[in-house]
């Protein structure tokens, strides 16, 4: 295949868009003018740098084979900021079954939020709806409806115009209110974009309720949600001990732990570490984690907490890094693996996964020492780990390398030195060290097409984002590696796409890495459009036999509608079929300006045009009013079924004025007084009409550039128009 563009024209491209990336979202802005001091990532990198002491973490930053979360790279040596959050996610554990308990949860999300980072919380002690409450003078409105809550408080705040809150909400698989916690976001498309909703499976019952199991793979296919976390696995594959209840999830699903402790996330860059010999390429692999679990310690002690005392307390106590890497498929391509080979793949993926463990517990042993050294610290204690699954690492390690690692007789060694040290002391100086996040910009930003343990999705990708000036600016990003290959290779890596690669293949990927990793592994699964349910069903299945701690999957351009074996799809609608007889009404409200909104129906009875008046011809007013009423028309004459999706939009704004209509009520804005007239004039059906109007997928509006392609991306909510990301 040809390649669109020249080596030096990618090249300019992915420097264009890190300036995007770096201006719009990590660079210190000037306390005076809000204006970017920073043009690129070497200055954000030179910057966070100078705030480590150990000298080999410093290089390793400014050179790009670590890298550490978004919120340090945001806050990191940042003299201006005054809230100077560090971490990515907060598990924040059950949310109690009390009015205080529910609204003190909201204010430490929004401290969370505010500090650059998001929250995982957990519904299941809410009581059900319509349990009798106030001494039987009321009645329980149920967790979902506090779901509902906390995903609009988690859209509403902004970091600073810089990322969105990000929220996952966990519920019990057998909550009285399951059905309704499964379905909420499914049955409402775009309206709950503020979470992502996961099932903890407890026990084995679940799978032996064919209903619930049914419902969770119609709205896996319909919307993406829910995800499956896998409680029992998560307990039994940690070093933190169950009396800690290790199974609370970050937003993404890639750190499951004790609740209220910051995820502490750094990424190794394997386009980095690359060597000729697979061999050198682990030693690299090894080096690059131990300094990143440095660097993660380093971090802890610089603090960068939100004002929440037992989060700060709890994660110094516990002490979780969480290494990672991204650029799994161009490794694998290096060598000459195939992402799509059922034996070599997950084997690469297993023994790339393992050094990075080892490297990273002997980066935390190392830093024990270094501070020693230093002198200018407390000792620090080691946290008891889980022996039984220390004994069952250490086993797998050891009949990996003797099977399939080169260079055996070190790589023992290595790992023996290691675990001696560990029952020695009874454990690490952190709780976990490993964690394979979602790395979407960060990824980017080291110009890795292929994010974290992802195959590439497409061989070339087209952002369109708004610049800092309010400029549009496209993008077309092709993988800096390809122009290294020949023509034969690229076709090879065209048939390892995300699309073309089979989710089995994926969950063996994911269930090599997750072998050695202390957390979980966060990815989507990606699936083609033909999904169908019963696909779905034996994927979770699958993923139920596997050693998977969880699982989300994405069906691309999920439709919204009637389920089928080939895909919904929408009854066509044509514009202007019905609009040669036509018949209105008018509606006149009394307020700061006369109002008269007029609607149009077409021959079929459907609104089909809408016209404001205010009266005041010539003002601002009367000209926003009349620009409203005409974008509504072209949306209506292009698709009656939006009348519903409008009036929602737009029947909450509110304004400091109020309008009257005598046969409509009060409303506190024209935007209000249009969705009473949208509603009054859609009342009647007309028989034989499809299903109103929904989302055409389950994509939902990006705030970053505003159009409908938002999607669920190894659990963040990641646009595939302009890259924006919630993690």
């Amino acid at each position: 295949m040809e390649l669109p563009i020249s080596f030096d024209e990618a090249l300019k491209e992915w420097e264009r868009f890190e300036e995007y990336l770096v201006q719009a979202r990590y660079a210190v802005r000037n306390n005076k003018t809000g204006l970017p001091m920073e043009k690129d990532m070497s200055q954000v990198l030179l910057r966070i740098s100078k705030q480590f002491k150990h000298p080999a973490v410093a290089k390793a930053l400014v050179h790009g084979t670590i890298i550490t979360a978004t919120p340090f790279l945001m806050n990191g040596g940042n003299p201006y900021t005054r809230r100077a959050g560090y971490y990515s996610c907060y598990p924040l554990g059950d949310v109690e079954d009390s009015t205080d308990a529910i609204f003190d949860m909201e204010r430490d999300l929004v401290s969370i939020f505010q500090h650059a980072g998001g929250g995982g919380i957990d519904v299941t002690k809410i009581r059900p709806k319509g349990t009798i409450v106030d001494n039987g003078q009321g009645l329980a409105s149920g967790p979902v409806s506090f779901a509902k809550g906390f995903s609009h408080l988690s859209e509403r705040i902004s970091q600073g115009g810089k990322r969105r809150g990000a929220l996952m909400i966990q519920a019990d698989w057998d909550i009285k209110d399951v059905k309704e916690f499964v379905t909420f976001k499914g049955d409402n498309p775009g309206r709950y974009t503020g979470c992502n909703i996961s099932l903890n499976v407890t026990d084995e019952k679940f799978w032996k309720d064919e209903e619930l199991t049914n419902l969770v793979a119609e709205y896996i296919w319909k919307s993406g949600d829910p995800g499956l976390l896998f409680t029992q696995k998560s307990m039994a594959n940690t070093p933190v001990l169950a009396k800690y209840n290790p199974v609370f999830s970050n937003p993404c699903g890639e750190y499951l732990s004790t609740k209220d402790t910051a995820c502490n996330l750094l990424t190794v860059n394997l386009s980095k570490c690359l060597e000729e010999e697979q061999e050198k390429f682990f030693d690299r692999v090894f080096e690059a984690a131990r300094l990143a679990a440095v660097a993660g310690n380093e971090i802890l002690d610089l603090g960068g907490f939100p004002p929440i005392e037992r989060i700060k307390a709890n994660t110094l106590k516990f002490r979780p890094i969480g290494i990672g890497f991204t650029g799994l498929h161009h490794a694998m391509n290096h060598f000459g693996v195939s992402y799509a080979d059922e034996h070599e793949a997950p084997l690469f993926a297993k023994a790339t996964q393992l050094v990075l463990m080892l490297g990273s517990m002997q980066g935390s042993l190392d830093y024990a020492e270094f501070i020693k050294k230093e002198g200018k610290q407390k000792k620090l204690t080691p946290q008891e780990w889980n022996m039984t699954y220390v004994d069952k690492i250490d086993s797998e390690a050891a009949a990996f390398i003797e099977s399939d690692m080169p260079n055996k007789a070190q790589w023992h060694k290595r790992a023996g030195d290691i675990f001696t040290t560990l029952r020695k002391l009874g454990g690490l100086y952190n709780s976990v060290t490993t964690s394979q996040a979602p790395t979407g910009s960060i990824s980017q930003l080291m110009r890795v097409a292929c994010t974290g343990v992802e195959p590439y999705f497409s061989m070339i990708q087209r952002r369109k984002v708004k610049d800092v000036d309010d400029s549009w600016k496209e993008f077309i990003l092709v993988p800096l590696e390809f122009y290294q290959y020949e023509e034969e290779k690229l076709e090879w890596v065209a048939e390892q796409t995300a699309h073309k690669i089979e989710p089995y293949q994926q969950i063996r990927i994911l269930e090599a890495c997750q072998a050695f990793n202390h957390t979980a592994v966060s990815k989507t699964i990606n699936l083609p459009a033909d999904t169908t349910v019963e696909d779905i069903k034996k994927i979770l299945q699958y993923a139920r036999k596997s050693n998977l701690k969880g699982i989300t999957m994405f069906r691309d351009s999920s439709m919204e509608g009637v389920l089928s074996d080939h895909g919904g799809k929408l009854a066509e609608t044509c514009e202007f079929c019905d609009m040669d007889v036509r018949s209105g009404s008018t509606y006149k409200f009394r307020g700061p300006a006369p109002l008269y909104i007029t609607a149009n129906k077409g021959g079929q009875g459907h609104v089909r045009e809408i016209f404001l008046n205010t009266t005041k011809s010539g003002s601002t007013l009367h000209g926003m009013s009349e620009a409203l009423g005409r974008v509504i028309s072209v949306a209506l004459q292009h698709d009656y079924r939006l009348v519903g999706k409008i009036a929602r939009t737009l029947e909450d704004i509110s304004s400091d004025g109020a309008w009257i209509s005598a046969s409509l009520g009060r409303v506190y804005s024209i935007p209000a007084a249009l969705a009473k007239v949208l509603d009054k004039n859609a009342e009647n059906e007309v028989e034989g009409d499809p299903e109103p109007y929904v989302e055409p997928s389950s994509y939902a509006s990006c705030p970053a550039c505003g159009k409908l392609s938002l999607r669920r991306s190894g659990g963040c909510n990641q646009c595939v128009s302009c890259g924006y990301s919630s993690c």
